[in-house]
C-alpha cells in the first residue's frame, strides 16, 4: 500500500507512534501568497531578500503573476490591505535601474506557515509512504514535488522488481534509499530559506553572515554551480 495522502491524510497517522521518529522545524514567519491578473513583470523567478523581509515574484500564466511576502507568523490573508501589499512588494523588489513592479487586480490572498518535517522510517509493514506524507521542506528550494516524484519512482521500481524477480531487496532499501535524498533536499531548502529570509531576532553580525553568502554564490563559479544543482534536482539513483 502507498501512503500518498499529504500531510494531513490519514496513512502516517496509523503507524504506531513507537515505531517512528519524527524531526521537525518551525519557521518564526510565513508566507503571504497572492494571485494577480496582471502579466508577470519578468520572465523569470525573482527571489528578494530585503531589510523588511523575503518576496518572490513568479509566473502562473503569461496574463496571471503569482507573488510571495515574507510576513511574520500567525498572519491572516484579511491583515494586508491589496494597497498595502503591492506598495511592500515594490518595495522589497526596487533596484537602482528603470524597472518596475506591475500591478493589477488581486483575485486571491493565502497564508503558508513556513516548516520543515522528516518522519523515520518511510515504511511500515505492507504502508509505503511517498511525498508530503512522509516530508515536508519550505517551499524557498522548490522540493516538494521533486520529492513527492521521487519517491514514487522509487517506489514504482521497488515494486516491479519485487514482482518481476520476488526479490523484496529493493522494498527492503525503499526507506533507506529515500531518505538519502530527502535530508539532502531538507538541507538545501533550510539554507534558501534562513539564506534569504530576515528572522524577528536577527542581529547585525546575521544579517552581515547571510548577505556574504549571497555576494558568495553570486561570485564563486563553485558555490554557483553547487546552488545550480541543488535547486533543478538532484539525480534520481
Amino acid at each position: 500500500m502507498a501512503g500518498c495522502d499529504g500531510f494531513h491524510g490519514i496513512a502516517r497517522r496509523t503507524i504506531p507512534a513507537d515505531r517512528v521518529r519524527t524531526f521537525e522545524h518551525a519557521y518564526p514567519y510565513s508566507w503571504l501568497g497572492v494571485l494577480a491578473d496582471v502579466a508577470p513583470s519578468c520572465e523569470e523567478l525573482i527571489y528578494a531578500r530585503h531589510r523588511r523581509g523575503f518576496a518572490l515574484h513568479s509566473m502562473r500564466s503569461p496574463h496571471v503573476s503569482r507573488l510571495y511576502l515574507q510576513v511574520p507568523g500567525g498572519t491572516e490573508p484579511d491583515d494586508w490591505s491589496h494597497e498595502r501589499i503591492w506598495d511592500e512588494l515594490s518595495a522589497r523588489f526596487a533596484l537602482d535601474g528603470d524597472w518596475t513592479l506591475e500591478r493589477g487586480p488581486i483575485t486571491a490572498t493565502s497564508v503558508t506557515p513556513m516548516r520543515s518535517f522528516v518522519q523515520e522510517p518511510m515504511r511500515h509493514g505492507r504502508l509505503f509512504l511517498a511525498g508530503d506524507a512522509a516530508h515536508i521542506v519550505p517551499p524557498t528550494g522548490a522540493k516538494g514535488l521533486n520529492l513527492a516524484v521521487s519517491d514514487v519512482i522509487t517506489l514504482a521500481r521497488a515494486l516491479i522488481h519485487h514482482q518481476e524477480t520476488g526479490s523484496p531487496e529493493l522494498l527492503d532499501g525503499y526507506s533507506r534509499t529515500c531518505l538519502r535524498r530527502v535530508w539532502q533536499a531538507e538541507r538545501f531548502s533550510y539554507f534558501m530559506t534562513d539564506t534569504l529570509h530576515r528572522r524577528p531576532d536577527e542581529s547585525p553580525f546575521e544579517e552581515r553572515e547571510r548577505i556574504a553568502r549571497l555576494e558568495r554564490i553570486a561570485s564563486s563559479p563553485t558555490a554557483s554551480a553547487e546552488l545550480a544543482e541543488n535547486y533543478v534536482g538532484l539525480p534520481l539513483s
